[in-house]
């Protein structure tokens, strides 16, 4: 399993242009060079800048439709940087939320296939990459919802993605304590404060307890990797600081480029 982290950050991060440097572009993640799940509008930015073969990109996951997680004009230049004659770039998306902000225009009818799903629905990806999406606590608009993600790789391996969200609803939980994580992507948008956004967004507090309730369940090993992603500017210490802090409990804090293959 292979996850380049294309960006770690929550909204409020302002665009940096070509070169992320010391800041943090809108939270994306490439799995195994072929799968893009987000994609906001500094997402074309990070591909380029990291060095991303979007030829080997097969489909694209939403979680919700937030616009630092989806930007339509992005996904259309994305399918149109690819090389001709490839299959359709699958765009996985909620129904809701395709209905609303997903119109491909006719000149892009045939590079670009609109996937609508539901939580407690389940999709394939490119090498049999399967996908069961979840609810998740972050309101969008009355008729989109937003998923977080269970995920099974051929080689065997289970990763959880959860961006954006706050405590998991009964379903999400039950579904994830019978699993076994190889990998977790947890959400960080509120640093170690009790922030109002905690409705809707997660602090460390309710990391840890995470990781206590699902270590004691079974579904987090000592082996689990466990990433930290959807940093706030305003609301999280600074990278360096925070990184070490977290550590001492289990917690990679994610960085935009950071690149991580399996053993």
């Amino acid at each position: 399993m292979q996850i380049l982290f294309l960006g770690t950050g929550a909204a409020d991060w302002p665009n940096p242009g070509p070169k992320v440097g010391k800041g943090r572009r809108f939270s994306s993640l490439l799995l195994n060079q072929t799968i893009l799940v987000d994609c906001g509008p500094m997402a074309l930015d990070a591909i380029r800048e990291f060095d991303v073969n979007v030829n080997l990109i097969t489909d694209i996951v939403i979680g919700h439709g937030h616009g630092d997680h989806i930007n339509m004009p992005v996904i259309l230049e994305i399918a149109k940087l690819r090389q001709e004659g490839l299959p359709p770039l699958r765009l996985h998306v909620n129904k809701g939320t395709a209905a609303i902000r997903c119109k491909v225009p006719e000149d892009c009818a045939k590079l670009i296939e609109v996937m609508p799903f539901m939580p407690g629905d389940t999709f394939t990806c490119s090498e049999n990459t399967v996908f069961k999406a979840y609810p998740a606590s972050h309101p969008v608009s009355k008729d989109e919802l937003t998923t977080h993600f269970i995920i099974s790789l051929p080689e065997g391996k289970t990763m959880y993605y959860g961006l954006d969200g706050s405590w998991f609803p009964p379903t999400t939980w039950h579904a994830m304590q019978k699993a076994k994580f190889d990998v977790i992507v947890w959400e960080l948008t509120c640093g170690n404060l009790d922030d109002w956004r905690l409705g809707e967004h997660s602090n460390f507090s309710m990391l840890k307890i995470w990781k206590n309730a699902f270590t004691n369940d079974g579904a987090i090993s000592p082996n689990t990797k466990i990433f930290c992603s959807h940093m706030a500017r305003t609301l999280c210490p600074p990278h360096d600081l925070y990184a070490r802090e977290i550590a001492n409990f289990g917690f990679t804090l994610a960085y935009d480029g950071l690149l991580w293959e399996s053993k």
